[in-house]
Formats: C-alpha cells, sequence, structure tokens
C-alpha cells in the first residue's frame, strides 16, 4: 500500500495536469518519479529539468523524473504531446494515466530506480530507491473533443532553451530570432505546426462546415496570419467579414499598417460582406476575435471565440486558445453582435487615406445593447451567460466613484458569496487595482478571513502594493530590493488568507 492517499489526472489538447495527495509527512522521502503510461501499456517517465543541489543541467538537456524526482504535490505533463528532442508532435487523442512512486535515496531494502548509464549533466549522480509501489490516476483522454464544444490551445512559446533544442534537432543548426520569425510564417513549416498545435486545425474546421452551405460572420482585430488570411480568400463568396484597425506603427507614423496587406487582399477577394471598423485613434481598439457559423436555412449553429489573435504570433509565438461551440442559442447571441457591431460602423468616419488618424469610437446605442443582461443557455451540465463590450456608458473609467459595469456587477455577485476561495487572473484593470476586480477580491479576503483568495496579475503597475515613480518622489516606501528605474515593481501580495503573485514570477 502507498503512502500517497489519491492521484488525479486532468488534460486539455495539449498539456496533462497531475495532482497528488499523502497523508502525512514521507521519511527520507527525496520526491516523486512520475511514470506517462499509455493504454497499450506503454511506460514513459516524464521529462524533468531541475537538479538536485550540487548537480547541474547548463545545457538544459531533459532527465526523466526517475534522475530528478519532483518534488512537489502537483505537475504538469507539457510532453505528453509536444516532443522534448525535436519539433514535432504526439499524436492527437491519446489515452493515458499516471504512475506517482515516492522514492529516496538509495539503501538496502528498497527497489533501485533504473538511472541512464551516461548522466547528462554535471555533478555525482544520485542512485534512488522506490519507497512503495505508488498510487496510480484513473484514465484521462487528451483531446480537444468535448462534446458540444471543441477547445484547443497552442504550444506557442514557453521555454527558449525547449524551443531551441527542439529547433535545432529540425533544422541541423542553432536557431537564431530570425529563424523563429520566418519558420511562423511558412504554413508548411514544422516548425509552425510544432507551436501553433491543434489551433489551425480547430480554426479550419469552422470553415469547412461552409462545404455544406452556409455563411461566416467573423469579426477580427488582427489579420496578418497567411493561413488563416487564405481560408477566408478561399471561402469569399460566403464570408461576412468586420475587420478593424491594428495598432499604430511608430515607424512610418501610421495606423493599421499590419493589416494593410490583408485588407487589400480581402477587398480583391470579392467577399460578401466586408467593412472597415477604423477607429486610428488610441483610446479605442476593436478588439474582437470570434466567427459565427450560420447553416443554409440561415440558422446560426456554431460560434469560434477564444483568447486567438490571427496574427502568425498569436498562433505560435505567444500562449493562446480557441474555442468552437456547436450550439445554436450562443452562436444566435454572438451573431446578434456582429449585426451591432456592422450597424455600429456604418457610422464610422472613413480615415483619409486609410492609415490616417481619425476620432472614431464606439457609439452610445452599442454601448447601451451591450449593458443589457442576455440569458443565460445550458452547456453540458451548467450554464453559460454571454456578456457583450464595451458595456459602459463612459468610454474612460472615471477616477472617482466609477459606476460599476453590468457583467462585472455579475462577477462582484458571485465573488461576495464565495464560501471556501476566490481567484482570479488579470491583466491591468487599474493602477493598484483600484476600483477593479483585484481590490475587490481582497476587501473579501479582509472582510472574511477563512476565505482563501489567490490571484494572477500580468502588470506589476496593477499589484496592490505597486508604488509609482511619483509616489516615490513623494516620499513613499523605497525600503524594497525589488526596485527597478526608480519604483517598486512587486512580486508577491500578501495579507491574511489573500495571496496574489505577479505572473512572471511564479516560479520564484
Amino acid at each position: 500500500m502507498s503512502v500517497i492517499r489519491s492521484a488525479r489526472a486532468y488534460a486539455n489538447n495539449a498539456v496533462a495536469y497531475v495532482a497528488w495527495s499523502v497523508e502525512q509527512v514521507i521519511a527520507e522521502c527525496l520526491g516523486f518519479e512520475i511514470t506517462r503510461i499509455y493504454a497499450d501499456g506503454t511506460e514513459r517517465p516524464l521529462a524533468a529539468w531541475v537538479a538536485f543541489e550540487g548537480q547541474s543541467n547548463p545545457d538544459w538537456v531533459p532527465q526523466t523524473t526517475s534522475v530528478w524526482p519532483v518534488q512537489k504535490f502537483t505537475w504538469r505533463d507539457l510532453t505528453v504531446r509536444q516532443r522534448r528532442d525535436e519539433a514535432s508532435l504526439r499524436p492527437a487523442d491519446p489515452i493515458v494515466k499516471y504512475r506517482i512512486r515516492p522514492v529516496a535515496r538509495m539503501r538496502d531494502g528498497l527497489q533501485p530506480v533504473a538511472a541512464p548509464a551516461v548522466a547528462q549533466y554535471t555533478g555525482a549522480p544520485l542512485p534512488l530507491g522506490y519507497l512503495d509501489e505508488g498510487i496510480e490516476t484513473g484514465d484521462i483522454k487528451v483531446t480537444s473533443d468535448f462534446g458540444e464544444i471543441h477547445a484547443a490551445f497552442n504550444s506557442g512559446i514557453l521555454s527558449t532553451q525547449w524551443l531551441s533544442h527542439a529547433m535545432e534537432k529540425t533544422l541541423g543548426h542553432v536557431p537564431t530570432k530570425g529563424d523563429v520569425k520566418d519558420e511562423i510564417v511558412k504554413v508548411d513549416s514544422p516548425i509552425r505546426a510544432y507551436l501553433a498545435g491543434d489551433l489551425p486545425d480547430l480554426v479550419q474546421g469552422l470553415f469547412d462546415r461552409l462545404h455544406g452551405g452556409g455563411e461566416l460572420y467573423l469579426a477580427l482585430y488582427e489579420l496578418t496570419d497567411p493561413l488563416l488570411r487564405q481560408l477566408i480568400v478561399e471561402h469569399a463568396p460566403n464570408v461576412h467579414l468586420i475587420l478593424s484597425n491594428s495598432s499604430f506603427d511608430k515607424t512610418t507614423k501610421a495606423w493599421d499598417t499590419e493589416n494593410d496587406l490583408a485588407r487589400k487582399k480581402l477587398r480583391e477577394a470579392g467577399l460578401a460582406e466586408m467593412h472597415d471598423r477604423m477607429f486610428n485613434n488610441n483610446g479605442h481598439i476593436g478588439h474582437n476575435k470570434f466567427a459565427v457559423y450560420v447553416d443554409q436555412h440561415g440558422q446560426p449553429q456554431a460560434v469560434l471565440s477564444g483568447s486567438l489573435n490571427w496574427t502568425e504570433n498569436g498562433l505560435c509565438a505567444q500562449s493562446n486558445n480557441s474555442y468552437v461551440a456547436g450550439h445554436p442559442e450562443l452562436a444566435a447571441q454572438f451573431l446578434q453582435y456582429w449585426n451591432d457591431l456592422r450597424d455600429d460602423t456604418s457610422h464610422f468616419e472613413e480615415p483619409q487615406p486609410s492609415l490616417a488618424p481619425a476620432r472614431n469610437v464606439q457609439g452610445a446605442q452599442l454601448r447601451s445593447a451591450n449593458a443589457g443582461a442576455l440569458p443565460a443557455v445550458t452547456l453540458d451540465a451548467g450554464a453559460l451567460r454571454l456578456w457583450r463590450s464595451p458595456n459602459t456608458r463612459q468610454a474612460n473609467k472615471p477616477s472617482s466613484n466609477p459606476a460599476l459595469p453590468p457583467d462585472l456587477n455579475e462577477v462582484y455577485g458571485f465573488i461576495r458569496n464565495a464560501r471556501q476561495a476566490v481567484f482570479f487572473a488579470v491583466f491591468l484593470p487599474s493602477v493598484k487595482g483600484a476600483t477593479s476586480i483585484v481590490q475587490e477580491a481582497i476587501d473579501m479576503g479582509r472582510k472574511d478571513t477563512s476565505l482563501l483568495v489567490y490571484g494572477a496579475i500580468s502588470s506589476p503597475m496593477a499589484m496592490p502594493n505597486y508604488i509609482s515613480p511619483q509616489d516615490r518622489a513623494d516620499g513613499g516606501d523605497d525600503d524594497s530590493s525589488d526596485a527597478q528605474d526608480s519604483h517598486y515593481q512587486p512580486s508577491l501580495f500578501e495579507e491574511s488568507g489573500v495571496h496574489i503573485v505577479r505572473a512572471n514570477a511564479l516560479f520564484r
């Protein structure tokens, strides 16, 4: 019988997550070996990169958890699809389970852990032995298919060392930053396929529905990826597109330089409908990334959305996701939003030339429509409510006493009714998190100290304990080793049951 009490595994299409628990401290334990077990019985110990004290891994060469066991109670299997030794993906939809075994320094009475004949790291090897037989998780399927929902994450660039090793074997030389940029715009590149993962197939699948008839309604912010652009061109007579402007180019002093080529090609392709949603100013962006499939009878059937920017960087270099929901009610709500965006765009002034600045804004009618709560739709065993943006009367958030947006009002209601824990992840809702979900979560943690509040924030400016240069000049606390550029960029905020971490400091 193992000292490990229980173990669970979960997966999306690209990564598996394994967690286990123990009843008490395990004497002698140096960590855990984790082995992936396929349905046919094939076993593969998981990769590991962090060496024991006294050992070093300067070339970032992976060993396995049989050599460097996991010294925690959770682990992500990043190589269940993405190979670590070459730029290729393992087949989709494998059924796997995991065995977790505690290990200790080898001594009499222990079964030895098999180790490689030649160590690929510096320092003396540490012989290990198993403390017991361990425990296995249940079977899981590593898939993007979840019934009504197909959802996928790309691989992206999570580790430059990892990518460098994988690309070196594929390209035959140590890759440069320029190599990566060159490869991700080549539609047939194995490097591109390695990084994009299942996302291209997910998007392709929505366009494939047009072979049976119907129309596709897209609202996009950026469109530079050659494959995604070509999909629109190939299905031009059945595509209705709202394309917003890309950002300001500081070199050319012009707007929409990134989308300009795609915009011209799509005009030439003869889409069923195309609307240029050109804000061309710093105060407003058309940050939409969705597509709605309407069948040959005019009925909305499916919607694609998610974080994916339709660029080569969004597809390959960033960490992104997309989903396709085969849900007529949800698709109909997105289609109404598309129609509202089109109507709002009809009031825009046309920049002359198209790359020139403009003063276009989201109109009051659109904001008012978006503020209305849509009926929740049933999805699997739960319910989903779609909120549209922008949904405030004012374009800019007032510095004092801002009215709460209706979508956040619903979110705050969930937070205030939390019984055990609140988890959140945000980018930059406000400086120091003031009058935002950050402050709301902290306030709840202060009112109910039994509540566990965990948050991750991308921008240091949104951390509650951020000190700006102006604060410093006015006599703010500067007693910190984390000071950078004359202001304080904190990694952590902790108070009672509240724990907030800056996202790029997760591994500190």
